[in-house]
């Protein structure tokens, strides 16, 4: 980050509207719901150490499936709304006014989903480092993440020899 930047949510421009379903699923193998706007503050590609986002969940909706990271630490602000955290040691109901704070361990595995029927809006504050390896658990997957927004998917138990094909 080169400059000092200063962004209210109310004037934010949604600059990634997401479905994550659409995107990754066109075959529509999978029934659940990933969805989001995101509106960039600081993030990927302003060469900054920090990602700067707000995000609008829609009722019924989550953000991305159960996961942890084991490179960023991430930090959620509810601005405003309610829903459901979905985290190791249960769910948590979440509101306007929570802080929720997730180290780059498992302990920091979490899902939000929006469980009311009103929009829940949040600031994201993530660590950038590259590269980043962020697991998925429910599904046993690991993804892989390089200056790419998603680099590549990989079932845990697929692992082959550090030497095969050299």
């Amino acid at each position: 980050m080169e400059k000092i930047i200063i962004l209210n949510v109310k004037n934010a421009e949604c600059n990634y509207d997401a479905n994550l379903i659409k995107e990754l699923d066109p075959d529509g193998e999978h029934k659940k719901s990933f969805e989001f706007q995101r509106s960039n503050v600081s993030g990927h590609f302003t060469g900054g150490k920090l990602g700067v986002y707000f995000y609008t969940i829609q009722p019924g909706k989550a953000n991305f499936p159960y996961h942890y990271h084991t490179g960023n630490e991430e930090v959620f602000y509810i601005t405003s709304g309610q829903g459901t955290l979905r985290t190791p040691e249960g769910d948590k109901i979440v509101s306007e006014g929570d802080v929720i704070v997730m180290p780059a361990n498992e302990n920091g595995a979490h899902q939000l989903i929006n469980t009311s029927d009103t929009p829940l809006v949040y600031l994201e504050v993530i660590t950038q480092t590259r590269p980043d390896v962020t697991i998925l658990p429910d599904s046993e997957k690991l993804v892989v993440f390089t200056e790419k927004i998603f680099a590549k998917a990989f079932k845990i138990n697929s692992a082959v020899n550090y030497l095969t094909d050299e």
